[in-house]
């Protein structure tokens, strides 16, 4: 059964994959935070912190300008407190970016909840150079 499971996961990432184009990638620890590209839309893609240790599952919210949301997550940095900023990406899927400071250093971390499915995921923390790095230095500033 587990390795039933481990294959349709595989699949499924794989098929995602295959059919668009990443652009950015980065790690924090065994959980990771894909860009992707698919024709005129964008994707993030994470590992989600609540999946269990042997099968990561992975969650995906679109976007149509890559630009835009990196302006979002990256002005969320500024703020020198806790905060959240929630997007409605989609008619079904609701974003939260959770910013925090831990140990003196500002970290986002991606709260997914989608209304059609009631489901819920959550990524890792990053950092603010990690979003940089995964959307490219082009909209470093």
């Amino acid at each position: 059964m587990r390795i039933i499971i481990i294959l349709i996961v595989f699949f499924f990432s794989t098929t995602i994959t295959v059919f668009s184009q990443q652009i950015g990638f980065v790690k924090s620890g065994s959980h990771s935070l894909k860009l992707l590209k698919e024709n005129n839309r964008f994707s993030l893609t994470y590992s989600d912190i609540l999946s269990s240790h042997e099968v990561l599952t992975e969650n995906t919210f679109h976007f149509t300008f890559k630009e835009s949301i990196y302006s979002i997550i990256a002005d969320g940095f500024k703020k020198n407190r806790s905060h959240q900023i929630i997007i409605k990406a989609g008619d079904e899927t609701i974003v939260k970016f959770e910013y925090h400071q831990i140990n003196g250093q500002s970290l986002v971390k991606i709260r997914q909840n989608n209304l059609l499915l009631n489901t819920f995921g959550s990524s890792a923390f990053f950092k603010k150079d990690e979003i940089d790095t995964l959307f490219g230095n082009s909209f470093k500033g």
